[in-house]
């Protein structure tokens, strides 16, 4: 089915399972078929491991490599009341796990003795010289790294040679040779056993917060789930693999907490507050796409241990004085954006390049706000659907960021190159890298004909629907059945349906900047309220169009309190 509202996009039904299966699941739960099918295509005979996942399915910190050495030096550092000095990386998995190791170690430690640093995007991401210094001229003997560290060999090295332990916990991919750390807790180590290889960050400190916490007697702190949930969102971590939902287990006790209001971070209550989430029905798309955007721009446009101090504050008049802070940078961090990425937008018609054809969008630009290069390429990926590598370019040295789609594994693409590059490193779906402004003619020839070689443009348009529905399908019930899948995110993502046979009346634009688009779908009937986020352009589209197919999630109008759709696309019907 092709979109009649993004040029080249195309969308498929996926295949319905077998029947047996679907009348299974309706016999054991009170649902109709359109969320029966869902759950057979998820889940298979496992389906029931989808439903409500909980604090039962976390897994033992114990069993993480590492957890075993790395207890044991922490309580030595308790004993002898060392000086700890804890690096985090600046976005908001590494501020969200700094802020998890300072809560839970503070206790434990005399008073100015632990040491935060978070790390800014001028210095980049890991340990830098500069941070080296300062441990070796402060006289510290350990060192915690969180969302970083595994990549950072010579540094742990130099450490380690001035009598300097260092525990890494990092969620990275570990580079050939492991760093010389007294311990190294990273999921993805070889030999690792721990049931959850797609843990975030913040995830690997907790689970060492949780070992400590036990070894000691003391109760693991279950309060801090609301910021080991708010870093695992934001780094985009699959929430489930299969039957392994730890990952959602983990958000979904952290939206408990924000609702109830007993997180450890007042902070970050009092940002949602002022921005007027409503934390009892607060979901995990709410934190990545409004909370999140936020303590990012400290890292974006201002200084990122803003957004750390917020997260760790315990003081009412403090919170709201940095909230502000924050709100500053995220409407400096909004100019920045639409200014790159019009200047991108220039570039890709100036250069007269087929993003299609060619498989993956590689575009330079000189001193361009590096801080905003990941966006950039977010919205490129959305809006092209191929890979975006957006390079801004120093006087001798250029940075980038990368964003993907499904099937190309960015990460791996990087790894192809790496000859050319100072540095890199990421996940499959987002990545980074530094390069030699001499090599950058080498290096987009490469990533071209790479991608030609992966023949990205069939994978580009294959967007799978998941179930069809009809009018009388769409209601409260559904919308019920849904929210018990949830949190939704990466490995598990928001359901999208179908209907056909639609038209559109009472349309509107509405939002602060009038760039949604508001009215009703009628099919077969009846009419359905609808919203569709920033697609106001396309309002005439909607106006002229009658017998189509509409792409969509089901959501919630809380002001009318009724179920709506969320268009997300117009196809052929």
């Amino acid at each position: 089915m092709k979109s009649l509202i993004h040029p080249g996009k195309e969308w498929k039904l996926s295949a319905c399972p077998s029947d047996s299966l679907i009348h299974e699941i309706q016999e054991a739960i009170p649902c109709k078929r359109p969320f029966a099918v869902l759950l057979a295509q998820r889940g298979a005979h496992k389906w029931e491991a989808l439903m409500n996942p909980c604090s039962r399915d976390f897994h033992c910190s114990s069993l993480m490599l590492g957890v075993e050495k790395a207890v044991p030096r922490l309580i030595q550092a308790i004993g002898k009341k060392e000086k700890i000095f804890i690096h985090g990386d600046f976005d908001v998995d590494g501020l969200s796990g700094a802020a998890v190791l300072y809560k839970g170690l503070l206790p434990l430690f005399p008073p100015k003795t632990i040491k935060v640093e978070v790390g800014t995007r001028e210095q980049g991401h890991g340990l830098s010289v500069g941070f080296v210094r300062r441990v070796i001229g402060e006289l510290f003997s350990l060192v915690l790294t969180v969302d970083c560290g595994i990549s950072n060999g010579k540094e742990i090295s130099e450490l380690r040679d001035a009598g300097i332990d260092t525990i890494i916990t990092d969620h990275h991919l570990p580079s050939r040779q492991l760093p010389p750390a007294v311990a190294i807790l990273d999921p993805h180590q070889a030999g690792e056993t721990y049931p959850n290889c797609d843990l975030a960050g913040v995830g690997v400190a907790y689970k060492l917060i949780c070992g400590l916490y036990k070894q000691l007697g003391r109760e693991v702190p279950y309060s801090f789930l609301d910021l080991v949930g708010l870093g695992t969102i934001a780094d985009l971590v699959p929430l489930a693999r299969g039957s392994e939902v730890e990952n959602r287990a983990i958000v979904r006790e952290a939206l408990s907490l924000l609702a109830s209001g007993t997180g450890s971070s007042l902070g970050l209550r009092v940002l949602m507050d002022r921005m007027s989430v409503n934390v009892t029905r607060v979901t995990a798309r709410d934190i990545a796409y409004m909370v999140v955007p936020k303590l990012n721009a400290a890292n974006r446009a201002g200084d990122p241990k803003v957004a750390f101090l917020l997260l760790c504050t315990g003081k009412q008049e403090r919170a709201r004085y940095l909230t502000e802070i924050l709100l500053d940078y995220n409407r400096d961090r909004e100019i920045a954006q639409a200014d790159l990425l019009a200047q991108a937008e220039e570039k890709i018609a100036a250069e007269g390049t087929d993003p299609a054809k060619d498989g993956i969008v590689v575009l330079t630009g000189k001193y361009w706000n590096e801080g905003i290069l990941g966006l950039a390429a977010s919205r490129l990926v959305d809006r092209y659907h191929v890979p975006a590598v957006v390079i801004s370019r120093g006087d001798r040295m250029s940075r980038a960021s990368c964003r993907t789609i499904e099937g190309f594994d960015i990460a791996e693409c990087l790894e192809a190159h790496s000859d050319l590059l100072i540095r890199y490193g990421g996940h499959k779906m987002a990545a980074g890298f530094s390069v030699s402004n001499d090599l950058l003619p080498i290096l987009r020839k490469r990533l071209l004909l790479y991608a030609t070689e992966k023949n990205l443009a069939p994978l580009s348009t294959a967007n799978s629907i998941d179930v069809e529905l009809v009018p009388d399908g769409i209601d409260i019930q559904l919308y019920t059945n849904l929210r018990s899948l949830a949190p939704y995110g990466q490995g598990n993502p928001l359901p999208i349906f179908l209907l056909r046979g639609c038209l559109f009346d009472g349309l509107s634009l509405v939002g602060a900047r009038k760039q949604h688009l508001k009215g009703r779908v009628v099919c077969d009937g009846s009419r359905v309220p609808f919203i569709a986020f920033r697609m106001a352009r396309h309002i005439n589209t909607f106006e002229n169009t009658c017998n189509v197919a509409v792409v969509f999630r089901a959501g919630f109008d809380s002001w009318h309190k009724q179920v709506q759709l969320e268009v997300i696309d117009l196809v052929e019907n």
